[in-house]
């Protein structure tokens, strides 16, 4: 798959579009979103390459949940904190607010002035950041050991002590605008992808992505991120999870010492509750048209949330369709004496309400209805022969590699922990997942195709290719701005007087003079034969 269509399949349909979209590495330059796709093994021979695993869970009294994983291979820790809150919590009118939330918790709080998070992150040896989507957004933090109480420290002095200023709202507000431009707006494909969810989810807020919208980006206020903060940001609208080189008796002091004293908040309003998704209950399609130079179809199914039992079932029917160049779809919609597609694939929006099942064709040539015939004729396919062993083996491996990938890296062992604990329910499923994936059969696959990829649940949106305006040539715009002067012995009207804009005459609040705490000394030596 290339770059460009990774990109957006990233963008649009989530972070777990890339489990079946190709490589997690970079894309243009930039970090990719964590894979957020259950990690699961393929047979049981598999499982004897997983370490075992000892997970623990509490909870403090202001309802804040605990997760440590210990992982002592190095002298590391992966610290996250995730917010059950994304953008499917967003107030309509003010979509993309979540997002602005990612960068906002970097901009400054009572004792961390702007910027200084990161930069004393890095200044100890570790490595920052965060994500947003639909359901929740994390903010990750790899330390080396000796600095894991300096870690959860800043992690705590964020959650309720953030300092919202108009200047800093404002700045965000500008840069979560840009990025919107320049990964959707500006993309014919992304657009598409887009307007995709917008027909398919006709009430639940899944019709619109993290990117938000641009006019109501510029109604967020000050006030409305302080009413946001204080609904979603609190103990416990959190979990923390530490995954790596420590222990409870370790850990269990420096979080009573670090949240124990952080209040407890309301329980936060979940606006999806309010607008659940109605079932479809006929097929929905949309052409649309704008300046581009290749054409696009995608069709897709209303799929269950990943609670469900059968969240597995359609991970591996995803990789049977989408995942790498001899999947199903890609074979046969760009292979063979006569392609109709250049690219082809799809993924399946895993979230922790009904989500979707996707698949798209893109073509440069030819007709559409040629591209979206063989996309349901591949799915006809899953609904009238068994797959075969070989193709069900395949999909399973192409999973094992995936969660052995994600098993070398403190911290993609904590993402994971984090999906399954807010996504799936239950963290401890990452633990057994292998056991339902072994279980999964060709009859089971062949039922919930039948089951889920019906027409009546079926939306189907086609971009069809449209050059854009040809640009004129220097005769014609020469001949433009003949016929725009004016005539001999007349003079253009004076445009009217722009009114000069008045400064504000109140200034922009700043943060509390209270210092910023001292840089953490440099790293003790381990005791020996301790952690």
């Amino acid at each position: 798959m290339s770059v460009k269509v990774t990109t957006l399949l990233c963008a649009l349909l989530g972070p777990a579009a890339l489990a079946h979209a190709g490589s997690p590495a970079a894309v243009e330059g930039k970090a990719v979103k964590p894979n957020l796709k259950p990690a699961v093994l393929a047979n049981p021979g598999a499982s004897a390459l997983v370490p075992k695993l000892d997970l623990k869970k509490w909870t403090l009294p202001n309802g804040l949940e605990v997760l440590l994983l210990e992982d002592h291979k190095a002298p590391l820790v992966s610290v996250q904190v995730w917010y059950h809150v994304g953008s499917k919590d967003e107030p309509r009118g003010m979509r993309g607010i979540a997002h602005m939330f990612e960068h906002l918790m970097f901009k400054g709080s009572k004792r961390v002035p702007p910027e200084e998070y990161t930069k004393l992150i890095d200044r100890i040896g570790g490595e920052s950041n965060a994500f947003t989507t639909e359901d929740v957004t994390a903010f990750f933090q790899s330390v080396p050991k000796a600095y894991l109480g300096f870690a959860l420290e800043l992690e705590s002095e964020r959650m309720r002590n953030l300092l919202l200023t108009p200047a800093t709202v404002n700045s965000e507000r500008e840069v979560v605008k840009e990025e919107k431009r320049q990964r959707l707006d500006n993309d014919p494909l992304a657009r598409a992808f887009e307007r995709f969810r917008q027909i398919a989810f006709t009430r639940h807020p899944y019709g619109w992505t993290p990117a938000g919208d641009l006019a109501e980006l510029d109604q967020v206020s000050v006030e409305a991120c302080q009413r946001f903060y204080d609904t979603y940001y609190i103990p416990n609208n959190a979990a923390l999870l530490v995954v790596g080189d420590t222990d409870e008796a370790t850990l269990r002091p420096l979080v009573d010492k670090m949240f124990g004293a952080i209040e407890r908040g309301k329980d936060p309003i979940r606006p999806a509750k309010i607008t659940p998704e109605p079932e479809q209950t006929q097929a929905r399609e949309e052409i649309v048209s704008w300046p581009s130079q290749i054409g696009l179809v995608i069709a897709g199914w209303h799929a269950p949330p990943a609670v469900s039992a059968d969240s597995f079932v359609l991970e591996v029917m995803a990789a049977i369709l989408s995942s790498g160049d001899s999947s199903r779809l890609n074979m046969a919609l760009t292979r063979g004496k006569a392609p109709v597609a250049v690219q082809a694939g799809g993924s399946l929006m895993t979230q922790e309400d009904p989500g979707l099942i996707v698949t798209y064709g893109v073509f440069q040539t030819g007709e559409a209805d040629k591209v979206k015939a063989a996309l349901l004729a591949e799915i006809k396919k899953l609904q009238t022969a068994k797959v075969s062993a070989r193709e069900l083996s395949k999909a399973k491996n192409q999973l094992v590699a995936s969660y052995i990938y994600g098993l070398q890296r403190v911290e993609g062992v904590a993402t994971q922990l984090g999906s399954f604990h807010y996504l799936y329910g239950d963290a401890a499923r990452f633990l057994t997942a292998a056991r339902d994936i072994d279980a999964i059969t060709a009859d089971d696959v062949q039922r919930v195709a039948r089951k889920y990829l019906v027409d009546a649940n079926m939306t189907v949106v086609v971009v069809k290719p449209k050059p854009p305006e040809k640009a004129k040539t220097p005769a014609e715009s020469a001949k433009d701005k003949l016929q725009k002067t004016p005539a001999p012995g007349t003079s253009p009207a004076p445009a009217p007087a722009t009114p000069t804009p008045t400064p504000p005459s109140t200034p922009a609040p700043t943060p509390p003079s209270t210092p910023a705490p001292p840089a953490p000394a440099p790293a003790p030596t381990a005791p020996k034969g301790g952690n």
